[in-house]
């Protein structure tokens, strides 16, 4: 038999060996808060969440996109447990605008490893609030500049928990040039989104692929009351279309959501789709211009199909496209002269344009069927 004192000693090496076993530190890419592997809008709402804290700062530090060491922890986590420190992305233990602009702006979609889900959650028309997006005009001629509203909400679907929202979307580049300023997004004014708060746009049309994103955050971790209505809006210079057509379509997609409230829960928002028709045709252009003095009013909207039309100047043609311009199911029953029920129950749920012509001229309405 092996002599217990050689087992002794061997269980004392080891115990001593684990003990002084050096413990890999923690690493962070500057910009990736969240550390799931990319650097995009949602990190704007951990750094939100963790705004004005201070903490250890990070020995040898920058910007640059690599890994780096954390090496002491802060004594604040995120509600999911990941460290404050990740949020300090310039290492000098403050997190504020600087770790914005030189983490998540300087570093933004860069990648590191293998990508992890944001946790967007996008919610269905008429079981959830919705993102809508609203055009200053539904046509207009090449190398005009037209202003899209961006709204969360309704009166009869508030946001009742916000403290920060992300959102990825993509356009139809070509008709955009590779100036920046034919492409910005502004926060409104009268926003009902209260103070403090950050707000963060982007958009890369080197690709060509038209994708960008917008991140609206609060910080001091308070909540607010429940509100609606616009938040912001695109500001778009629509260039030339291709040669030899009359017409053309820019479109704005709205194509993921994160609404988070002040804990870090999130709740599910439903997006949308908005068209412009770009032509030389006077024509259109005309029937456009029209259709703002053309009354018309709509109700309940959203609807679950089935809702009512208002026309006193008398209705002489009406018809339900959706988003992409293809022609919706409907019917239509006079109530009297200036009043109609229309039934759109067998129209998938979506966003739809209602379009018309009355005895002043033309008018176009979006509805919403859930």
């Amino acid at each position: 038999m092996v002599n217990k004192t050689f087992y002794l000693l061997l269980a004392t090496v080891l115990a001593v060996s684990i003990k002084w076993s050096p413990v890999a530190a923690q690493q962070l890419w500057p910009g990736d808060i969240n550390n799931n592997g990319i650097v995009n809008a949602v990190d704007l709402l951990y750094l939100g969440q963790a705004f004005g804290t201070t903490g250890p700062p990070r020995a040898g530090a920058s910007t640059d996109w690599q890994a780096q060491d954390i090496s002491t922890p802060w004594s604040q986590s995120f509600p999911n447990g990941l460290n404050y420190a990740y949020a300090d992305c310039d290492g000098n233990g403050i997190i504020d605008d600087n770790d914005l602009d030189s983490g998540i702006e300087d570093n933004f979609e860069l990648t590191h490893g293998s990508l992890q889900p944001d946790g967007f959650s996008n919610g269905a028309i008429g079981s959830a609030p919705q993102a809508l997006l609203t055009p200053s005009a539904s046509a207009v001629e090449p190398g005009t500049e037209i202003d899209i509203s961006l709204s969360l909400g309704s009166q009869a679907f508030p946001i009742d928990n916000f403290y920060g929202i992300a959102i990825l979307f993509n356009y139809t580049p070509e008709f955009l040039s590779d100036d920046s300023f034919d492409f910005e997004f502004e926060e409104e004014a009268s926003s009902w989104i209260q103070e403090p708060k950050i707000e963060y746009f982007y958009y890369n049309d080197d690709d060509g692929q038209g994708k960008g994103q917008i991140a609206i955050t609060r910080t001091g971790r308070q909540p607010q009351n429940p509100g609606f209505g616009p938040v912001g809006k695109f500001s778009i210079v629509i260039e030339d279309i291709i040669v030899g057509l009359q017409a053309d379509t820019f479109r704005l997609q709205i194509d993921s959501i994160l609404l988070i409230d002040a804990a870090f829960n999130t709740y599910p928002v439903a997006p949308d789709t908005t068209t412009i028709l770009i032509t030389r045709d006077s024509a259109l252009l005309n029937a456009s211009l029209q259709s703002k003095e053309a009354y018309a009013k709509i109700y309940p909207n959203p609807t679950p199909g089935l809702f009512f039309l208002e026309c006193p100047a008398g209705l002489t043609g009406l018809h339900l496209t959706d988003a992409l311009g293809r022609t919706a199911p409907m019917a239509l029953q006079p109530l009297n002269g200036t009043s109609f029920q229309v039934d759109a129950s067998k129209a998938p749920p979506g966003m739809y344009w209602l379009s018309g012509r009355t005895n002043e001229g033309l008018f176009r309405k979006k509805i919403v069927i859930y």
